[in-house]
């Protein structure tokens, strides 16, 4: 008889996707500095996993912090990682930086994973990807619209066959303006609509892929095109 081979469906069905606990922070950090974009994780992340959550989906104070288990094992440490919060730029971006209601706005619809992290030893089982939908569910359900993350350009197929779209410029398309988003190198912008108001759009001229349908009426017509860098509508 030939053996069964688990396959990586299989494999990551023995893990269990939980909030992070306590005895846990010391190997969540560790785990979060294997990441690719770990060091855009904020620089206040160790004192956010002792507060209290700020509202749901999130589980300690501003953040969504998940770890992965392995089913039944007998080693009690987490092997993956996530930390996802609000988006830097929802608060630091020009077009935001003196609006606070469109920042708040905005921290409330898009989701950004700073931090995804799998133990070198438990790769390729699909801990990512079950880590990767678990914060994307918890965050549909709770009224966020578009998930987002940084990677480096090797990792771009990852996240492609994860159902994200990745550029390096990506534009947000809003009534009266488009708010652009450009990583610096080597990183890229990797996302994903949480909402099926929410599309990601090819459009004439554009030096990305462009969002419509953040919000309520952030669309645009079919003969908006981008000419000098400007959206004209």
């Amino acid at each position: 008889m030939t053996p069964t081979v688990p396959t990586a469906a299989t494999r990551a069905a023995r893990i269990d996707v939980a909030p992070l606990r306590r005895p846990d922070h010391t190997d969540y950090l560790a785990l979060l500095t294997l990441t690719t974009f770990g060091e855009q994780l904020p620089p206040e992340a160790e004192q956010i996993l002792t507060l209290p959550p700020l509202r749901r989906p999130f589980t300690h104070g501003p953040a969504l912090c998940l770890t992965a288990h392995s089913r039944r094992s007998p080693n009690p440490k987490p092997v993956g990682a996530v930390f996802a919060s609000f988006p830097d730029w929802a608060h630091e971006h020009p077009v935001t930086r003196h609006d606070p209601e469109l920042a708040d706005l905005l921290s409330s619809t898009a989701i950004l994973i700073y931090g995804l992290a799998v133990t070198p030893n438990r790769r390729r089982q699909g801990i990512a990807r079950t880590l990767l939908t678990e914060t994307e569910n918890r965050a549909r359900h709770t009224g966020y619209r578009l998930a987002t993350l940084l990677h480096k350009p090797e990792l771009a197929p990852l996240y492609k066959r994860m159902g994200y779209t990745t550029a390096h410029h990506i534009t947000i398309v809003m009534p009266h303006a488009a708010m652009g988003l450009t990583q610096p190198a080597p990183f890229m912008t990797a996302i994903k609509p949480l909402h099926p108001d929410v599309h990601i759009r090819t459009v004439p001229g554009a030096p990305g892929p462009v969002i419509t349908g953040l919000q309520p009426g952030w669309d645009m017509p079919p003969t908006a095109h981008f000419h000098d860098g400007q959206l004209l509508t």
